[in-house]
């Protein structure tokens, strides 16, 4: 390595570890304040912040395969209401325990993302991300017209949380923090840094003698094994599952939460999802036409503040 070379890359170094310190010291400082919610006794901000944890745990996982695989998939609904539905049935039907719906919901989530990887994986840009769409769609259309196993249009209700609500929160910081770190290690390990690789060259990455497909297909795993965890979460959090979890639009929630954040950083889909929930519950409260509000919003980010709100931030601390 010549001496510019190596001075350049001290220079990264030196700046980059008082980025990731002050980073750890705001997540931590976060969860600290999280903690005291449940204690304030309001009830609608402790549901609102049980959301908003199981929102970021989807939108994380989601990113495990677009931000950092490059690919942008419109069939997350499938995985996140898969493993819902699957949890609502096994304890609200057939009278299973919550814990083995719980473990089952997420293993069907599991199941789904393989098959679901496997079979459109193959494909490319808007060709994956419509594959996808296909077969979040399509489980949507079962969910509605299967009446006499998924309720339909009514869903399914009056399944036990096995939690009051203060420690269901608990319950949720706790599992949502272990996930994230999981995720975290794996876009760290080898295995990330190959995604990374395939992100920006697949073609390169080729010539290097790895398998790009099987690659994409661990990112599709986990991501959708994460997303099946939201999933229970969110069944169990109102204690009734319904179509509207499987439709796309549901599927839209990461994208849009993702890009406002910042896909570049893993922390980006956390604070874009604190950011679009805050927002949507104060807009809501002043007219019924939020989502043009956001929509205008969004586009703004994405034509003139690539990387998102954490992008921004990034290139102020940078800049002081």
């Amino acid at each position: 390595m010549s001496e510019g070379g190596a001075v350049e890359t001290t220079v990264e170094t030196i700046e980059t570890v008082p980025t990731m310190e002050k980073s750890l010291i705001a997540v931590i400082a976060v969860i600290a304040a999280s903690l005291l919610i449940p204690l304030t006794g309001n009830k609608y901000a402790l549901y609102l912040s049980t959301k908003i944890w199981i929102l970021i745990l989807y939108a994380i996982a989601f990113n495990v395969l677009f931000g950092y695989s490059g690919l942008l998939s419109f069939g997350h609904a499938l995985f996140f209401s898969g493993s819902a539905y699957t949890l609502a049935i096994l304890v609200a039907r057939l009278d299973y325990p919550l814990v083995v719906g719980f473990i089952l919901g997420i293993a069907a989530a599991t199941l789904f993302s393989a098959v679901v990887g496997t079979l459109s994986l193959r494909h490319r840009e808007i060709h994956f991300a419509m594959v996808t769409l296909a077969f979040s769609m399509l489980f949507w259309g079962i969910v509605m017209k299967w009446r006499d196993v998924t309720g339909g249009e009514d869903g399914i209700t009056g399944f036990p949380r096995g939690f009051s609500m203060f420690w269901f929160y608990y319950f949720t910081v706790l599992v949502v923090v272990i996930c994230s770190y999981l995720m975290y290690r794996f876009v760290k390990s080898d295995i990330g840094l190959i995604l990374e690789g395939i992100r920006e060259n697949e073609t390169r990455v080729q010539f290097s003698g790895h398998s790009t497909l099987k690659y994409r297909l661990y990112a599709m795993i986990v991501s959708g094994t994460f997303t099946g965890v939201a999933g229970v979460l969110w069944a169990l959090l109102d204690r009734t599952v319904t179509p509207t979890i499987a439709h796309w639009t549901f599927s839209a929630i990461p994208v849009i939460v993702t890009l406002l954040g910042g896909p570049q950083s893993f922390i980006g889909p956390a604070v874009g999802t604190i950011v679009y929930v805050i927002i949507q519950d104060l807009i809501t409260k002043y007219t019924l036409y939020w989502q043009f509000i956001f929509g205008v919003a969004i586009v703004a980010v994405v034509l003139f503040f690539r990387g998102g709100v954490v992008g921004i931030v990034e290139r102020y601390l940078r800049g002081r």
